[in-house]
């Protein structure tokens, strides 16, 4: 402490020469039309510089980061391309003839609103109609599922959030039990957790089990990613787990989707149609 005085000083006239300097500055600046007007548009054009050049720091990484998630759902769509596709066996004179048919297509879209703190939240996609969108699709995004289209235009579109409390109810599969049943639902609270409902007690579901899309949708690929189970009680009066499930999908920072088109689901909705149209 001692030497930090003495060398303040020892400097106390270069430190009084440089505190009168800005102080002349100061009251000149203050006190003349001329010197204030320079002085407040250089700071405002070298303010707008560098806010300028923040922006585009934060666009680079942010840019970055759409582009590392892409490559990622490439390589794990690459993995698991049979997913894309159902088998049909022929058996012609006792030989089996296998074909593999297309049933998912995907179309990516980028995010322009999303909102994750009303009862029910809302995400616009910057692709419509124009692109093959259409009510009824479900929306992904590499870390997993977002939410389903509600509405569209010619060039946008609506997604119904997960963060949904009345509009978006899901049935999954847990991944570890291949156990598909209950329903998976938003609270209205904390936008990074869902809760699982309708679990029995006696099922062996534990911490740490992954929460994933099951078969029998016809709205999304089987085993794309939901969450994982955080916690999980049960009580004597009540038959069902009281299950927390965190949310795989930050909603707050995704800016890239896909949207999945189920090219078998018109088929099946016709059949199940015509059969309820016969009962």
């Amino acid at each position: 402490m001692n030497s930090i005085l003495k060398y303040l000083q020892l400097k106390l006239h270069v430190l009084l020469f440089v505190f009168l300097e800005i102080l002349s500055i100061i009251i000149i600046v203050r006190n003349n039309v001329y010197q204030s007007s320079y002085y407040f548009n250089n700071t405002r054009q070298i303010s707008a510089h560098l806010h300028e050049l923040n922006s585009r720091i934060f666009d680079y990484f942010s840019l970055y980061k759409k582009n590392e998630d892409l490559v990622s759902e490439n390589l794990s769509l690459r993995k698991h391309l049979k997913s894309n596709y159902v088998i049909e066996s022929k058996t012609i004179f006792e030989i089996n003839d296998t074909v593999y048919k297309q049933r998912y297509k995907y179309i990516p879209a980028q995010i322009i609103t999303n909102s994750t703190n009303r009862n029910n939240n809302y995400i616009t996609l910057n692709k419509g109609r124009a692109s093959g969108i259409e009510p009824g699709l479900g929306v992904f995004c590499p870390e997993g599922v977002v939410g389903i289209v509600e509405r569209v235009s010619e060039n946008y579109s609506i997604v119904v959030s997960l963060l949904s409390t009345s509009k978006f109810k899901l049935v999954p599969k847990i991944s570890e039990l291949s156990y598909t049943k209950g329903s998976l639902e938003w609270n209205g609270k904390d936008p990074n957790y869902l809760d699982f409902k309708g679990i029995n007690k006696y099922e062996l579901i534990k911490e740490g089990h992954h929460i994933v899309t099951s078969p029998y949708t016809k709205i999304f690929p089987e085993n794309i990613p939901i969450g994982v189970v955080s916690s999980l009680s049960k009580n004597d009066a009540d038959p069902f787990y009281k299950i927390k499930v965190k949310s795989d999908v930050n909603f707050g920072e995704i800016q890239v989707v896909y949207v999945v088109f189920d090219l078998f689901k018109k088929e099946i909705e016709q059949l199940e149609n015509e059969i309820i149209i016969k009962k």
